[in-house]
């Protein structure tokens, strides 16, 4: 009996979602087009110019993006915009650069990168024979010497963090980890370890594992430059608030984007999500609202998705019940086609319904995906349903060619346009879905969570 009650109720809500999904745009298209109009690409662009400097680069706890979210909540006073600051605790990492030279059996230099939180080599590097450990899971360890040894790893299974502790455990001197798909590997520790980890692409990593399998000797130097310390990072949270005769049963849309990013100028990640939600802001700060929505400035996402699981953790009961949507917004800026994804697999969103139903109607090239690589993730992990929009290709992802010449304005004013639709009519819906259980823990963690360049992941 409870089985077929449970199911009966389940098959309603569905009923209710698809007819809400369906109907979203049919009922009264032009009730938002009023703050769609008041949205400015130009506006959008000149927000990135302000925000994207390598000169001060947005690197998580550094002056930069501290300078981003006094830039950030002047605006939103400036649109009338109620703000609040949430500060949180991190340890600012700035990479300077990686470097692995081969020196046997044959000299060469390799492109490598270092994993966020790796512990500095020293600066003369630091010289090794080369064994290779596999997935560098604790067994892997147990038939191999790797004592004073830098340890060959490939990617994959466990996370950055745990593979390298295990082999400083081992007795190992550094960690290079190899990609097990094409293209560069970027990610994060999550927090320091033991002994310094850099990075090298596929190609790389098979090709210093086959001199290996040949029984050749490998000697590598391998060269971490980073600068750590002690610092913090904020959450720059905007409120724009339901009308006063609203009902009591007002609940909260939240629309988000990250404004750190690497020491790059970081146009495209993630200035232009940035810029863009600034607008978005402007925009609906001037409509009569049903629900709140609260615009959210996440800090510390390039290290693991540090700000929105803080914001997510620190929410009241009766504040997490109202939260009935969550949009991110992440690399808008860049590529012919939008991803409209949700936050994993087994998570159906109906906020993704509307906004393919919406992207469809406008005939926008988009793929429908999932990603659990940017702030939306630790919504969908409470059960908070999701769309996380972005732009893509882009093949400057993380690199020093990310910048403000690259930014498609036209990219800017559709997402801005599809952005203020959809938080428009989510807060203007009389009767929203009910909140899902909390979706089921990813394998991998905070740890590992950064994201690879390739545009299905992102």
């Amino acid at each position: 009996m409870k089985r077929n009650l449970r199911w009966a109720v389940t098959a309603i809500t569905l009923a209710a979602v698809l007819i809400f999904t369906s109907s979203a745009y049919a009922a009264a298209p032009d009730k938002h087009q009023s703050a769609v109009d008041r949205i400015s690409q130009e506006r959008i662009y000149g927000h990135i110019a302000k925000l994207a400097n390598k000169d001060n680069a947005r690197v998580t706890g550094f002056e930069g993006e501290h300078k981003a979210a006094d830039y950030i909540a002047e605006k939103l006073k400036q649109y009338g915009v109620k703000v609040e600051r949430q500060y949180f605790p991190i340890i600012a990492y700035m990479d300077k650069g990686s470097e692995v030279t081969v020196n046997k059996p044959e000299a060469k230099t390799l492109k490598s990168a270092n994993f966020n939180f790796t512990p500095a080599t020293p600066d003369e590097g630091l010289t090794g024979e080369v064994v290779y450990a596999g997935l560098g899971a604790e067994d892997d360890f147990r038939d191999v010497d790797v004592e004073g040894k830098i340890a060959l790893i490939q990617r994959g299974e466990y996370t950055f963090y745990d593979k390298t502790q295990n082999a400083a455990q081992a007795g190992a001197e550094g960690v290079i980890i190899f990609n097990n798909v094409e293209g560069e590997l970027s990610g994060t520790l999550g927090e320091p370890t033991d002994i310094p980890a850099v990075s090298l692409n596929q190609e790389q990593g098979e090709e210093l594992k086959s001199l290996l399998d040949k029984g050749q000797t490998v000697e590598v130097t391998m060269k971490a430059d980073v600068e750590m310390s002690p610092s913090y990072s904020q959450n720059v949270i905007g409120t724009i608030e339901a009308n006063k005769g609203s009902s009591k049963k007002a609940k909260t849309i939240v629309v988000g984007a990250h404004y750190d990013g690497v020491d790059t100028p970081a146009a495209n990640d993630n200035a232009s999500g940035t810029a863009t939600l600034l607008e978005v802001s402007k925009a609906l700060s001037q409509e009569k609202l049903r629900h709140d929505v609260k615009v959210i400035f996440f800090g510390a996402e390039e290290v693991g998705l540090v700000g929105s699981h803080h914001y997510v953790d620190n929410l009241s009961d009766e504040e997490r019940a109202k939260t009935a949507a969550m949009i991110n917004m992440d690399m808008v800026g860049v590529g012919d086609t939008i991803g409209v994804l949700t936050g994993e697999t087994s998570t159906e969103s109906f906020v993704t319904d509307m906004a393919e139903d919406y992207v469809q109607s406008k005939g926008y090239e988009y793929n429908r995906g999932t990603s659990t690589r940017s702030d939306h993730a630790p919504f969908a992990e409470d059960g908070i349903p999701v769309a996380f929009l972005n732009y893509g290709p882009d093949p400057n992802y993380h690199t020093d060619q990310d910048t403000l010449d690259k930014i498609n304005k036209d990219n800017l004013g559709r997402m801005g346009s599809i952005v203020t639709t959809l938080t428009h009519d989510l807060a203007n819906t009389k009767e929203l879905p009910p909140k899902k259980n909390k979706a089921k823990k990813q394998k991998f963690n905070k740890q590992n969570q950064h994201r690879n360049p390739e545009f299905k992941e992102k």
